[in-house]
């Protein structure tokens, strides 16, 4: 083979890689900018900002209801609130008074019931009238939340006490508290609902826990300075991605069974949040200092493309 013809299947593989990586399925993207004060809407196959909607003051986490086509966003600022956005109008139409500063959300099975991570509860506030209907107890700093694949069951990591609670969501009452490492920020639930992952950032570990049983079945060591304080499963559950709170260590891939390290993904700053496209194709990370949100190929773990957003990039949320 002489060189010209390898230099050209060379540039051909490289070009088809890039494909494999780009996700395919167009899907829309929506991200908090915490120090703008903003959601970014990003057009996912195209990978540009397409519009930008107001929010309160120092939006943290966003979900998204498909079924109506609204989001709810936590608002850390002066004044905690809870703002609901119109996804097809793009516009804000109300903010929630919290009782203390929200971050954490989930909803009800029925969707007419949205959850909010407080100082030391679990507010509850109805959809319809757009009040506090009461609260759930947990422990001291409750995070993220998340919700069981069955939406049955929520979790949390109590970062204040070493803890995660368990919540039944029909009965709003605690199942049981499950004593974890220190500081546990964020956890993340398999997609077949069987186990449950807990970072505990000031530890470098993770810790696994049984959701059928709620024992702890293991508890991972992870390399010095991980800090994991958002965790990820691949829709596959084959994969977890662990972002660093300490700057420049970047995000960990682990695989599912073994709990062994497979990649490393580098970063100058810090992760804030990671989501999939619809595909598989693209891991999505936000740089919160930096303000962008990046195209991550999972399997090489290398950056396609990077996109500014806003001031504090931080949660992603995907939509098809």
């Amino acid at each position: 083979m002489n060189n010209g013809m390898a230099l050209f299947l060379s540039m051909v593989m490289v070009i088809l890689g890039v494909l494999h990586a780009v996700a395919q399925v167009p899907h829309t993207l929506y991200v908090t900018n915490r120090s703008a004060n903003s959601i970014s809407v990003v057009d996912g196959a195209n990978f540009v900002v397409v519009a930008s909607i107001p929010t309160g003051s120092n939006p943290h986490e966003i979900l998204v209801d498909e079924s109506k086509g609204m989001a709810y966003v936590s608002n850390r600022g002066a004044k905690d609130t809870v703002s609901v956005i119109d996804l097809r109008g793009r516009k804000e139409l109300a903010r929630i008074p919290a009782p203390s500063p929200p971050h954490g959300l989930a909803l009800s099975a029925d969707a007419a019931t949205l959850f909010a991570t407080g100082q030391q509860e679990i507010n509850i506030i109805d959809l319809a009238t757009l009040q506090l209907m009461g609260s759930i107890p947990v422990g001291w700093l409750p995070h993220m939340l998340h919700r069981s694949p069955d939406k049955t069951r929520l979790y949390m990591g109590n970062m204040g006490d070493g803890t995660i609670s368990v919540i039944d969501i029909a009965k709003r009452a605690v199942i049981t508290t499950i004593p974890v490492g220190r500081k546990p920020e964020d956890l993340a639930v398999s997609p077949d609902g069987r186990e449950i992952l807990v970072g505990n950032q000031d530890d470098d570990s993770v810790t696994v826990i049984d959701a059928a049983t709620h024992a702890v079945t293991a508890t991972v060591k992870l390399p010095e300075r991980s800090a994991p304080y958002r965790l990820r499963y691949s829709p596959d559950g084959k994969t977890i991605f662990i972002a660093s709170a300490r700057i420049g260590a970047g995000v960990l891939r682990m695989d599912s069974t073994t709990r062994t390290i497979t990649g490393h993904l580098p970063m100058d700053r810090v992760c804030g949040n990671m989501n999939f496209s619809p595909d598989q194709r693209v891991l999505y990370i936000t740089d919160t200092p930096g303000g962008t949100i990046s195209q991550v190929d999972p399997e090489t773990m290398k950056v396609i493309k990077t996109l500014p957003t806003g001031a504090g990039a931080d949660c992603i949320e995907v939509v098809q």
